[in-house]
C-alpha cells in the first residue's frame, strides 16, 4: 500500500469511496455522514491546502484522510489534555467498505502519527460518531483517550472527541508514547 498526497484528479475516486461509505454506514445505523457532508468541495479544499492523503493498493484509491491543524469551532468547549503546543487534527478518514478490516485504518492512523511527529505537533485530535463502533474501537486501541463531546448540525448524537498525546522528546533515551505498529496496551501504564 502506498500513501500519497492527493491531486485534483483524485477527488472523484474519493467521492466514490465516500458514497460507498455513506451507504454502508446507513446500513449499519450510523448517520455520521450524509449526502451533504462530506462533499466534493470539502475534498477539493483539502487538495488545495495539501492536506488530503490517499491510500492506494495496486494503483487504486482505497482510503483517504485529511490531516491539518484546522480545528472546528466546536473544539473550543473541549477540555483537551494537551495545551502546550500545536495539535494535528484528523478529518474525514474513510476506507472503502470492501477494504475494511484489513488494517488500512491502522496504517492511515500510523501515517498520521508519523506526519505529526515529523512536523512537531504535540497531540493528535479527532472526533468520532459514537455509533461508529469499529472506528471508536480502532482509536481506543491506538491509545486515543476520550476527552469530551461536541455537537455538529444535522447530527442526532454528539461526537466523541479523542486525543493522543505525543511525547515531547523522542530518541533512544526518550521513546515515543506509542511506537507505531504496537498495541496501546503495551505501554507502561501511560494513557
Amino acid at each position: 500500500m502506498v500513501i500519497r498526497l492527493a491531486t485534483p484528479q483524485d477527488v472523484p475516486q474519493v467521492m466514490a469511496i465516500v458514497a460507498r461509505c455513506v451507504s454502508d454506514m446507513r446500513a449499519h445505523g450510523v448517520d455520521q455522514w450524509d449526502d451533504l457532508y462530506p462533499n466534493e468541495e470539502v475534498f477539493r479544499e483539502d487538495v488545495r491546502s495539501r492536506s488530503l492523503f490517499l491510500a492506494e493498493r495496486d494503483g487504486a484509491c482505497v482510503a483517504a484522510v485529511a490531516l491539518n491543524d484546522v480545528q472546528p469551532e466546536q473544539y473550543r468547549s473541549v477540555a483537551w489534555r494537551s495545551t502546550d503546543g500545536p495539535a494535528l487534527v484528523v478529518h474525514r478518514l474513510c476506507v472503502h467498505p470492501d477494504c475494511q478490516r484489513q488494517g488500512l485504518g491502522v496504517r492511515l492512523m500510523e501515517f498520521a502519527e508519523q506526519f505529526a511527529r515529523r512536523r512537531g505537533f504535540r497531540s493528535i485530535r479527532l472526533e468520532v460518531y459514537p455509533t461508529a463502533s469499529a472506528a471508536v474501537a480502532l482509536y481506543s486501541r491506538l491509545g486515543y483517550a476520550l476527552v469530551g463531546q461536541v455537537r455538529f448540525p444535522r447530527r442526532r448524537l454528539p461526537f466523541d472527541c479523542m486525543e493522543l498525546i505525543l511525547s515531547k522528546k523522542t530518541g533512544p533515551n526518550h521513546p515515543p508514547d506509542r511506537i507505531p505498529g504496537t498495541p496501546a496496551q503495551g505501554r507502561s501504564g501511560r494513557r
